[in-house]
Parts: structure tokens; sequence; C-alpha cells
């Protein structure tokens, strides 16, 4: 793994290229039998209608969007604790995004910061699930006409708390730093049949002559979907690992002082650790350096910093950017580096 321990590390092991170079020998390495059964495995995993899996997060949040067949003025909302890409799509398809705050002390959407930024021309809402946390979906379904939840982060929990069986889509993100990756892309989930015929018609596939309009090249290839599927067989497991490590780090820090956010219900995927640093966080990550362990804020800034909005507005999401950290974890892990990392961290003043 190199001198330094890195946050966002992929887990991926020699056995996974298998599947890689099953692609290569075959001679097809674009959208093909390694993306559908990639496709095929995900609609299993999450029980949804069906899914597209395509080559880049960009274009999951782009095709997502264009499905709806949104006016130019419709505005859509997003946490401002959300990373940059979501801002990025929805501003360059010529919508509005809307900000809204966090919880305090969780890392959830407030519903009452949701209310506050609606109008008659609020048409959709965006809600990521944040470094594995869960809540349930269900009191945010009724809000607005359409709503998307990034599992980006939660893609293999197997619970009770409804996760958005009533959003329109969910949406995945697959790039090194979620615990599924394939090297880049992601994937559409879609509720029904009409979702999935409209976010499928907007993707360049079958061809026809009849009725022209414009579509996206952005399948997914069969040589980043041999990643995906080798990522999705092991899985579980790796949650498990991954589970048995979170458990140790909160363990170390139950005598430090800085803290983790709680769960409401003890539910949560460890896809991410993040530590709520009560004094510095540039001392922090300098600290932690010095053994050789990167550590870093989940996002370079709150959305409503590019838009120079009040920081009042975002009160809570304002003080996770100032103190939140997070620090390497991956299954990937030997039992020395988890040992180096946990003591660190219950060290870390």
């Amino acid at each position: 793994m190199g001198d330094i321990i890195y946050v966002d590390s992929p887990s991926i092991k020699r056995k996974d290229l298998e599947y890689v170079l099953d692609c290569l020998v075959n001679d097809k390495i674009d959208y093909g039998d390694f993306a559908k059964n990639f496709e095929k495995k995900l609609k299993e995993r999450i029980s949804c209608f069906d899914v597209v899996s395509l080559n880049s997060f960009y274009n999951v949040i782009n095709i997502t969007l264009l499905s709806l067949s949104l006016n130019s003025d419709d505005e859509i909302l997003i946490p401002s604790f959300s990373p940059q890409i979501y801002l990025n799509v929805i501003t360059a398809c010529g919508f509005k995004a809307v900000l809204f705050d966090l919880e305090k002390d969780k890392f959830k959407p407030s519903i009452e910061s949701i209310r506050s930024k609606m109008t008659n021309k609020t048409k959709v809402l965006i809600l990521p699930y944040y470094f594995g946390y869960i809540y349930d979906s269900q009191e945010f379904s009724s809000l607005v006409e359409y709503t998307i939840m990034d599992i980006s982060s939660i893609i293999g929990y197997k619970g009770e708390t409804n996760i958005g069986s009533n959003a329109n889509f969910l949406i995945a993100d697959f790039s090194s730093k979620n615990i599924i990756t394939t090297g880049g892309g992601g994937a559409i989930f879609c509720k029904d049949k009409k979702s999935y015929q409209k976010v499928a018609s907007l993707i360049e596939n079958e061809y026809s002559i009849e009725n022209y309009y414009p579509k996206y090249d952005c399948l997914i290839s069969n040589l980043n979907a041999s990643m995906g599927v080798a990522q999705n067989e092991t899985l579980n497991h790796r949650l498990k690992l991954r589970n048995d490590i979170g458990k140790i780090y909160e363990e170390a820090l139950s005598k430090s002082p800085n803290k983790i956010i709680r769960c409401e219900d003890g539910e949560r995927v460890y896809s991410s650790f993040p530590i709520i640093i009560k004094n510095s966080l540039k001392d922090a990550i300098n600290y932690l350096k010095k053994d050789g362990i990167e550590a870093k804020r989940p996002y370079h800034y709150p959305l409503h910093h590019y838009l120079k909005l009040k920081k009042d507005d975002f009160e809570n999401t304002e003080n996770f950017y100032l103190k939140t950290l997070l620090v390497p974890i991956n299954s990937n892990f030997s039992k020395k580096e988890v040992h180096k990392i946990a003591k660190a961290i219950s060290t870390l003043i």
C-alpha cells in the first residue's frame, strides 16, 4: 500500500482482475455481456425494476434528471453538504439548485430545512446517504414530485430500515472512493417500467431513423463492468470486514476528546469513517500525516460556499465542514495497518 495509508484506496484484490482478463481476451471491451450481467446482479441486490449502468456518475445524474422532462426554471433541492458534482450537473442542465441544511449532530437531511426552501417551482429532491449512515427515507417521499436517492455509500445494506422504496430513482457512484468500484462509472436504479423506458430512451444503444432525437453515448464498458461484477461478488464479505474495523476504531475513540456520530437505531454500513474533531482540523490532518495516515475533509467545500450564500443559513452543514475528518477504512487493510490507525486516532487531540 506504499508509505501512506490513503482514505480512498479501493478494495481491489488480484482475484477481482480475473474478470477483467476474461473481458480483454474476449475482444469486446465496450458495452456487452459483462455489463448486462453487472446490471442483473445489481438489480437482484437492490430489488428494483431494472438497472442502467453508465460510464460516469456525472452521466448517471444527468440522464436521471433529463428523464424527468423538467423545465428550465424548475428547482432541484440538494443538501449543501454534498459532492460538487450534484451542483455541476444541475447547473450544466440549466436547472436551479436550491440548497438545504442537515439536522444538528446527524448525518441526515433536515426535513425542516427542506420544507423551508420549497416553492411552487420545486420539482426534485436529491438525498444522499452519508458515509454509510442509515435513515428512513419515507418521511421525505411525499415532499416533492420526484425523489432521487444516492445509495453509493450503503449499496450493500441489508437491514430493516426503509432506504428508498418510495424514491423515483436510486443512483450510485462506482468511483474509487466507494464500496463498489469499477474504475469509473455508476448506475441508475429504476423504480418502474415507465421510468426505465424513459432513461433507456435517452441512451445511444439501439439505432433507428424514425423519430430521431439526440441521445447520449454513455453506457458502461465491459472492461469497467467486469470489475463491478467481481466487486459485487465479494461485497458482503468486504462489508463484514469493514464493520469489524469500524468497531475497533470506535473503541479507540471511546476515551478520545474527538467523537463519532452515533446512529439513531445502530444501523450503518462502514463505507467511510468520519470523526468529529474537537480542535483544529488542520492540526489533526498533520498529526496523522506524520504517522503515514491520510485524513481529509469529506468535501473540499460545502455547496453554499460556491454559491456565496450566507453561512448562517447552513449552520449544521458549516459545523460539519469545519469539524469532520475522514480516516482510512478498507477491507484490504492488514491487522497491523488497522491497529496503527486505531492507535493514531486514539491519541489524536
